[in-house]
């Protein structure tokens, strides 16, 4: 009998646990994060043991936008809440804007990518993984790698609101209808006959950019400067040609001396509409008269930034740099539907 009882004492209290333990997971599964009526995402410190599986080496520009907002709007609320909130009820729309418009935008590669007028990140690629800049208000809050926002969204159940973000997300590109406010093209003119001045490189092709030239395996470097090219060990300055001088004098008109003044000026244009959706620097030996220069355009692929070069008088794309050897080993040879190889 005592046996039974100590059986039945038993058989209850395993009941009782379960019952307490079903109560806490479901506890959990329900407080990972709610939405307060002002429009603010605020997450619990309770959430569930699963994690997710959002990997940073997969990431469309769609889905690269989502996790950064996303991670903004669960880790910083106060600042970043409303606008998550509002990109689950409607879509998430980003736009990538020129960084130099933003002076308190001290940090990234030249691309702003604004969520709304007040809020906006920039990137930038450390140690082959983009690290991310966050700003509200004027203010840098915080930074973290991709990897990291990642991790933090797997652990905080951010994948479904990424999932749910990413298929609707738009990414416009609006740095050629972006002008800087107040800038002028060129500046510093010499008193060289033709010399209109430096041409201003814009700020999202500056820097140095790897590539390969079709059929080469050698890897290519492009380093832009704010009035310089410099490519195979050779600085071009870069100058604006007066057009009355140019339409009426050709390079074997000029003395020696003007050739030796000019042996290491480009001739560069920045060309007033976008062509394929790019807005092009145009760059040709000083007062060359055949032929069509170079072209170099700041674009963004797999949501990184890039420089486009290309040829003739259709622009067609001839190859695609990167910030990093590494990235442009990677998609080397890759074709993107959405340049124009002249085909």
């Amino acid at each position: 009998m005592k046996n039974i009882k100590k059986i039945t004492f038993l058989a209850l209290a395993v009941i009782i646990l379960s019952g307490c333990s079903h109560q806490s997971k479901k506890s959990e599964i329900h407080s990972s994060s709610t939405s307060t009526g002002k429009g603010l995402v605020v997450v619990n410190k309770h959430h569930t043991n699963k994690v997710g599986h959002l990997s940073s080496n997969d990431l469309s520009p769609q889905k690269t936008v989502s996790v950064v907002v996303a991670y903004a709007g669960i880790k910083f609320p106060a600042q970043w809440g409303r606008a998550l909130n509002d990109a689950q009820k409607d879509k998430l729309t980003v736009d990538l804007k020129n960084q130099s418009n933003y002076p308190y935008m001290q940090d990234g590669s030249g691309v702003a990518y604004m969520v709304t007028p007040s809020l906006g990140y920039t990137l930038q690629e450390v140690d082959g993984d983009n690290k991310i800049y966050l700003y509200a208000d004027k203010k840098k809050i915080a930074q973290a790698t991709m990897s990291q926002m990642v991790d933090y969204l797997n652990h905080n159940d951010g994948e479904s609101i990424v999932s749910k973000l990413a298929p609707q997300a738009n990414v416009n590109d609006e740095r050629n209808n972006d002008s800087t406010p107040g800038d002028k093209s060129t500046i510093s003119k010499t008193k060289l006959p033709g010399d209109a001045g430096l041409v201003n490189v814009p700020q999202n092709l500056q820097g140095t950019w790897y590539g390969y030239n079709e059929g080469s395996d050698k890897l290519d470097k492009i380093t832009f400067s704010d009035h310089e090219f410099i490519a195979s060990g050779q600085t071009v300055e870069l100058h604006k040609i007066d057009s009355g001088f140019f339409n009426s004098h050709t390079y074997s008109d000029m003395s020696d001396s003007y050739h030796k003044a000019t042996k290491n000026w480009g001739m560069a244009t920045i060309v007033d509409k976008p062509l394929h959706g790019i807005r092009w620097l145009n760059i040709r030996s000083w007062m060359q008269g055949a032929g069509d220069g170079g072209y170099y355009g700041a674009h963004t692929e797999d949501g990184q930034p890039v420089m486009v070069t290309a040829y003739g008088a259709t622009c067609a794309t001839g190859s695609v740099y990167w910030k990093t050897p590494a990235l442009a080993k990677q998609h080397k040879d890759k074709k993107f539907d959405d340049l124009y190889y002249g085909d």
